[in-house]
């Protein structure tokens, strides 16, 4: 089974970690708040519903502590690897939460970046980073941008070259 960790995955990007279950992949939801369509978590009852990937699995988060953070995902994934990070993290917890949760990859596994504002900044992490702005939408936000982040995840599992890609409001 694949590995999912999608951080910030729980407003905007709860499409994209929905359609990644869909797909099959294990998906892990670091959040403030436990999401509507996650498993109940931290625990083995969570452990035992992302084996058998129905559901993300929510782990409580707090971006003000991102060793904390790391270590509860470390304990929901029990040794597997992340093979894919999708990551909409506030630029001022940005560095230290990716940082944090970098040696929970696997090798080589791609990152998705999704940005609000420019200048979009450098990546964090070493790995192959496909970076995604965010205009602003009038209508069917949601919707708009689980689509534009989706086809940025599809450019990193096809192995893509790292690049910048705009979504703009149409």
């Amino acid at each position: 089974m694949r590995t999912a960790l999608v951080l910030g995955g729980t407003g905007m990007l709860a499409g994209c970690a929905q359609r990644l279950v869909e797909r099959g992949w294990q998906v892990v939801l670091p959040s403030r708040t436990r999401p509507l369509m996650a498993d109940e978590g931290p625990g083995r009852a969570a452990r035992a519903a992302i084996s058998r990937g129905h559901r993300p699995t929510w782990v409580k988060a707090d971006w003000t502590k991102p060793d904390a953070l790391a270590s509860e995902v470390e304990y929901e994934l029990a040794g597997r690897p992340v093979n894919l990070l999708v990551a909409w993290v506030h630029d001022s917890y940005r560095e230290g939460v990716l940082r944090a949760v970098r040696h929970l990859l696997a090798e080589g596994a791609p990152v998705v970046e999704v940005h609000t504002c420019a200048p979009v900044p450098d990546p964090v992490l070493p790995n192959p980073t496909q970076q995604v702005l965010l205009g602003h939408f009038a209508h069917d936000a949601a919707q708009r941008t689980s689509r534009a982040v989706l086809d940025a995840v599809e450019r990193a599992l096809e192995g893509r070259a790292p690049s910048l890609h705009h979504e703009d409001a149409r």
